[in-house]
């Protein structure tokens, strides 16, 4: 590609798209249409309502993102270039998108190249929230559901943490919160679909399965096979029972543990594995 095509296509991809103006009329057309009729086929009013959610944010911008996500405090919303003062990503309003994930990244990301490269590639918007006495940040990102429809899906991460300590449930183990995660906490505590399933769990959420499973196991007098629960500590929920673990203390080694067989697998670093498994942001 030659110098000047380029050029061209740079300033084709950092042009700013219009977004067309939603009225307060077209707003409660809109929240009647996203209601999902219960007397309908289940599958045809997802695809319906999907489609709808879509087109409203494409055709709307952060408006239609406010109005998809009315329910969910959309109300404290303020997308980049807007974040107010005491919001903790208010130093990079400045920014585009991709300069902003290469900034807020930018301490790990030699760890998470591919990570970093889908954000880049798929963020339409990125927007704090301001919840309580905390904050998140929210990247709206472009998505293929499992039959090819564009949809979305949103990563969320928590305020940076700097100084990370164990929470009651490590010190109870006698447990140390692996640097590797330490690392990651100090650009978000806690990241991913925090609101479902594959999500890095914030500082105070990750947790010893022992706490669990110990007396499951004393119950029915089971004990696992080739390791200990004590030896597993969850900060990766799958949504289905199944989760990632760091496994041993002082390491940076993960396993995922198998809820139905009881079963861990072969281990793979912490950064190696977000890498792998937050980069896909397309349905199966």
């Amino acid at each position: 590609m030659g110098i000047l095509s380029f050029l061209g296509a740079n300033s084709q991809n950092n042009k700013k798209k219009t977004y067309k103006n939603l009225t307060s009329e077209l707003k409660d057309i809109y929240r009647n249409e996203l209601k999902r009729d219960s007397e309908k086929e289940f599958n045809l009013e997802f695809i319906r309502t999907t489609n709808l959610e879509n087109e409203i944010i494409n055709k709307y911008g952060f408006n239609g993102i406010k109005l998809v996500f009315e329910s969910k405090n959309s109300s404290n919303f303020h997308k980049l270039g807007k974040l107010p003062k005491d919001c903790p990503w208010s130093n990079l309003n400045d920014k585009t998108n991709t300069e902003f994930i290469t900034e807020n990244f930018k301490p790990i990301s030699k760890k998470v190249p591919n990570l970093i490269s889908s954000l880049k590639e798929r963020c339409k918007f990125i927007f704090a929230e301001k919840k309580e006495n905390t904050w998140h940040l929210h990247y709206l990102l472009d998505m293929k559901l499992y039959d090819d429809r564009d949809y979305y899906r949103v990563y969320t991460g928590g305020e940076s943490l700097l100084n990370a300590e164990p929470n009651k449930n490590l010190k109870t183990y006698n447990w140390n919160i692996p640097n590797d995660l330490k690392a990651f906490y100090k650009i978000h505590n806690g990241f991913g679909e925090i609101y479902e399933a594959n999500y890095i769990m914030a500082n105070e959420d990750i947790k010893v399965m022992a706490e669990m499973m110990n007396p499951i196991c004393k119950e029915q007098n089971v004990k696992p096979d080739g390791y200990s629960f004590n030896d597993l500590l969850e900060f990766f929920p799958d949504g289905a029972g199944n989760t990632q673990c760091f496994y041993k203390n002082n390491g940076n080694s993960t396993v995922d543990w198998d809820h139905e067989v009881w079963e861990i697998s072969g281990e793979i670093d912490f950064f190696e594995f977000i890498n792998e498994r937050m980069s896909e942001i397309d349905e199966e």
